[in-house]
């Protein structure tokens, strides 16, 4: 287990799952040094609160911080010069997720896995259990600042954990209560297929006691056929626990949550679309299988807010901009639609950039049809995270796919300054604009808004 005696070195210490477990482990006593590329808020937030920590990789770090044991986040290769100074010197290295399964073992644990929705999820079980008077501890996939941040040590029973699949060492989590939002092809350099995705899934919900499985998803719905005793949520009619008569407004969602045909009451979310009434769900079915009364459940939510980059409103003046980290065609798809529900017939104009060749390169004619709500897609280079270029997989290929699958305008810009000076010129009042990607897109919607906010665009 983790423990307060030892002194911990996080590699990639900046990024957001790895900072959210320094932050907990500090909470918890232990000593906490790591190193990152580029200082960033995370990285302030976690040296206001004592971590000692180096921008680069060097060896002398692990060195003079008289290291116990190493943990590393899925983007720190062998190559890593402190992974090797660690090996050399028989440091112990552990994966993050193997360091966050001895941390729950001294909790009542709710993990929440899938494909995507992991993070709203996860922020909506946390405030449940918070404004209940739990007091949880918990780990979220972005800054909340409904919650104060993205990771917290309470004193309460229960441990909230995002669940990423990413890289495969998910399975060494065994939750009290295990999520399940959907099941997609996705990370498809650790996955082979969507079939090798839905078997790990599946294991996972196997080694949890108690499952909350979402059956709007047809994979979802087909695993729950072979679990006993999950509990399973969704729009569906069959579903345990629902939801009816939904209804949206721009930023807000209400339904009535019913419970084995027995109508609970209703609910107020200030979440848009009918996936995130499904987030909600999945999150009010897990805080019920935690001891929590559905109807004080369904309650808590009306005080939710979204996670940052989830639908983040940067300004309203006339147009609106969003941006998302949404960057898989079902998450861009589902993202579309709620605009379209709740905006109605506004032009809507996406932004959208491609994240990882080895990912546009598996899901690229996807995402044709991911963007048929759109009036407008611009599409930029792919940004590649860690990954070289591969030939032939461009952003290209992904405007071919949008003018062959939709009505939608697409447009290719090459440079996100372009992107820019584009919209500054292209917007009309009552446009409804957004931002797609996981890379640093937001920079875009970012400039426009503080150019619409400065008053630079005519709204008359």
């Amino acid at each position: 287990m983790i423990s307060a005696d030892k002194r911990y070195y996080f590699i990639g210490i900046g990024g957001t799952g790895m900072s959210g477990l320094a932050t907990v482990m500090l909470a918890g006593g232990s000593r906490v040094s790591g190193s990152d590329l580029c200082e960033n808020d995370e990285i302030v937030r976690l040296r206001r609160a004592g971590a000692n920590i180096h921008l680069g990789h060097d060896t002398r770090f692990i060195e003079e911080d008289e290291v116990d044991e190493v943990i590393v986040s899925s983007a720190i290769g062998r190559e890593n010069i402190e992974v090797q100074t660690a090996q050399r010197r028989k440091v112990p290295i552990v994966r993050r997720l193997h360091a966050l399964a001895s941390l729950l073992q001294g909790y009542s644990s709710i993990g929440v896995a899938g494909t995507h929705g992991k993070t709203t999820t996860t922020a909506m079980i946390a405030t449940i259990l918070s404004e209940v008077g739990r007091d949880p501890s918990y780990l979220v996939g972005a800054h909340c600042s409904g919650l104060g941040g993205n990771a917290r040590l309470g004193q309460g029973e229960f441990f909230v954990t995002e669940v990423d699949e990413s890289d495969g060492f998910f399975l060494a989590l065994h939750p009290t209560i295990g999520v399940l939002n959907n099941i997609g092809r996705d990370h498809l350099n650790t996955y082979r297929d969507l079939s090798a995705i839905t078997a790990s899934f599946a294991q996972y919900i196997r080694q949890s006691e108690q499952a909350v499985l979402a059956i709007d998803d047809e994979n979802v719905r087909r695993l729950a056929g072979r679990v006993e005793g999950a509990l399973t949520v969704g729009l569906d009619r069959t579903a345990e626990l629902r939801a009816t008569k939904v209804r949206h407004h721009h930023f807000q969602s209400r339904f009535d949550l019913v419970y084995r045909n027995k109508r609970i009451g209703p609910v107020c979310l200030p979440a848009p679309g009918d996936h995130n009434v499904c987030n909600a769900l999945c999150a009010i079915g897990a805080a019920f299988l935690a001891g929590i009364p559905l109807d004080e459940a369904a309650s808590a939510l009306s005080v939710f807010r979204l996670p940052e980059r989830r639908f983040q409103l940067l300004e309203e003046n006339g147009v609106t901009v969003v941006d998302d980290y949404a960057h898989l065609p079902k998450e861009i798809e589902v993202t579309l639609e709620a605009i379209r529900a709740g905006w109605g017939e506004r032009r809507i104009v996406a932004i959208f950039q491609p994240h990882r060749y080895t990912r546009t390169q598996a899901l690229g004619s996807d995402f044709g049809n991911a963007f048929r709500q759109a009036d407008t897609v611009i599409v930029t280079p792919i940004y590649p995270a860690d990954e070289h270029p591969i030939p032939g997989v461009s952003s290209q290929g992904i405007v071919r796919s949008i003018t062959r699958m939709t009505g939608a305008r697409p447009y290719l810009i090459h440079d996100k300054d372009e992107v820019v000076s584009f919209l500054k010129g292209y917007i009309e009042p009552g446009d409804f604009i957004i931002s797609f990607g996981a890379g640093d897109i937001w920079t875009v919607t970012k400039e426009l808004s503080c150019f619409l906010e400065e008053g630079s665009f005519c709204t008359v």
